[in-house]
């Protein structure tokens, strides 16, 4: 199995301009990884910024003379901006490109104008050989995913499996991953605790294997279930999200129980950063790594960086030992 890195992992650095794409790109190679993710979300094209084919073709080199896969990490279904998003993936040589349909309004309607959106496109990325690997994302569980993709009925959109983003609507998560399997083509494989911040139940992320999420047993239907080669890490320290629904309009997990379990405080602040437990004013809303960055005073940030970069290199390590000891490397 190989393994990528999503830039997510590094947002925080990203964010306030301590890395570029490129650095990005040489760290995932230190790491002793196997290719990248790059993160084009929002109208700025997230990590990407300038798509211009100078840019791209210069990060396809780096990427090659690496010997780093691509695959593209985008968000929202519009036919356009996939067209667009399929113009960068070709001139990259990514062939998987990522994205998601809910932005926290009315999932059944966002779940539909996907179906419309993805069938209008699919000629398009089956004629350039890219997949579209359609991810749970905080508000669609494992059976919306799987809707959708039946619905289409073509190989070229099969399921981004996220391993944590179903808790958000109170799904376990290996059960999500089960479920998705049989469709996958694309994955992130992260970890994630609840906590409680403000009297409220929290989703955290945290460092690979230091979460509530059975990561082993994830791997294995990964390797075993589906037809993925690789697979991508995505390190979610620094990110904290609510619970997207009731519990009694979720999937059927319940708050303490199983990796719904609340931790308390204190708290290993190179698992859980610290920022994230400062009072909200408004709570969160669809774009929560954003305003998690935006709690972040500057004079925090070195050392809040720093642990960072510790998360990354402990989520990789860990990945390598789950898969050594799955299939000896």
């Amino acid at each position: 199995m190989l393994i990528g890195l999503e830039s997510f992992s590094y947002h925080l650095s990203f964010s306030f301009g301590k890395m570029d794409l490129f650095s990005f790109i040489r760290k995932t190679k230190e790491l002793g990884l196997d290719g990248v993710e790059i993160n084009i979300e929002g109208d700025d094209l997230g990590h990407l910024k300038d798509d211009s084919q100078e840019n791209l073709r210069q990060i396809r080199a780096l990427c090659e003379d690496l010997g780093l896969f691509i695959e593209l990490d985008a968000c929202g279904t519009a036919p356009a901006k996939l067209r667009h998003y399929l113009e960068i993936c070709t001139s990259l040589g990514a062939d998987r490109l990522r994205t998601y349909s809910s932005f926290g309004g009315d999932v059944k309607q966002e779940m539909a104008q996907a179906i419309r959106d993805f069938k209008e496109v699919a000629p398009a990325f089956a004629d350039a050989g890219v997949r579209i690997a359609y991810e749970n994302h905080e508000y669609e569980s494992s059976d919306d995913i799987l809707r959708v993709i039946e619905a289409i009925g073509s190989p070229v959109v099969g399921a981004h499996i996220d391993t944590g983003n179903s808790m958000m609507l109170w799904e376990d998560p290996v059960m999500a991953v089960r479920n998705m399997a049989p469709k996958a083509v694309s994955s992130h494989f992260k970890d994630h605790l609840v906590i409680e911040v403000n009297g409220m139940p929290m989703i955290v992320g945290v460092p690979l294997g230091s979460g509530a999420i059975d990561l082993a047993e994830c791997y294995r239907i990964l390797a075993e279930e589906t037809d993925l080669s690789r697979i991508n890490i995505e390190v979610c320290y620094g990110y904290l999200a609510p619970f997207r629904v009731e519990q009694a309009k979720g999937e059927g997990a319940s708050l303490g129980e199983g990796p719904f379990v609340v931790v308390p405080p204190p708290f290993n602040p190179t698992v859980v950063a610290p920022h994230l437990l400062k009072p909200k004013k408004d709570g969160f809303k669809s774009y929560a790594w954003q305003e998690n960055a935006n709690l972040v005073d500057e004079g925090d940030l070195d050392q809040l960086i720093a642990w960072q970069e510790r998360s990354v290199a402990a989520s990789v390590e860990y990945v390598k030992r789950l898969r050594d000891d799955y299939q000896g490397g």
